[in-house]
């Protein structure tokens, strides 16, 4: 059993685990969004915008697909990575 001061230090670690994980994806995924608009949305004059799915194709892959890829990676992230550490010992 560990003791309380083990509990606290793994629960501190987990959760800056949890913190670094969430920070580099956000941060790849803004790094993406800002580049590839940028590179492709931003010079475009409007009779060489293409539509896909009803969005310019800059704003589908650009902000669209960022958007639904941080999704399925929060869902997996909250049902695969993210612990709940019991906090107290269970009175008996």
């Amino acid at each position: 059993m560990n003791t309380p001061i083990q509990a606290e230090q793994n629960s501190l670690r987990q959760s800056r685990r949890e913190l670094w994980f969430i920070l580099l994806t956000w941060l790849g995924c803004c790094i993406w969004v800002i580049g590839y608009c940028y590179f492709n949305g931003y010079h475009l004059k409007p009779e060489e915008v293409s539509t896909l799915l009803g969005f310019p194709d800059w704003v589908f892959w650009g902000v669209a697909m960022p958007w639904m890829f941080a999704n399925g990676v929060t869902f997996w992230f909250c049902l695969h990575v993210l612990k709940n550490e019991e906090d107290e010992e269970v009175p008996k």
